[in-house]
């Protein structure tokens, strides 16, 4: 019963490997963007200062940390998936 399991888990196993790849690559490539926009929201923000726009400042605030809770999140996701890959593996490999 444990061998037809493993078998059948070497498919999902597969599939998450690939996730965990394209993961990690989107991670790399999504932290040049976030890194560009931020510096932009951040060049947007000190001109809000000097120009006393208070609403623009707290919407590019907002903004920032919404940009930096997405890179969060995603690589938490990444991690979680990279877990049940190495709970796969090691149930393939008892």
């Amino acid at each position: 019963m444990k061998l037809v399991l493993k078998i059948l888990a070497l498919p999902v196993l597969f599939l998450v490997k690939v996730i965990c790849i394209l993961g990690n690559l989107l991670t790399n490539i999504v932290s040049y963007v976030i890194g560009l926009l931020l510096l932009i929201i951040g060049g947007s923000a000190i001109y809000c200062v000097v120009k006393a726009l208070w609403q623009s400042l707290a919407i590019l605030v907002v903004l920032g940390i919404a940009t930096i809770a997405a890179v969060f999140l995603l690589v938490w996701v990444v991690m979680k998936v990279e877990n049940i890959r190495d709970s796969l593996g090691a149930f393939i490999r008892s």
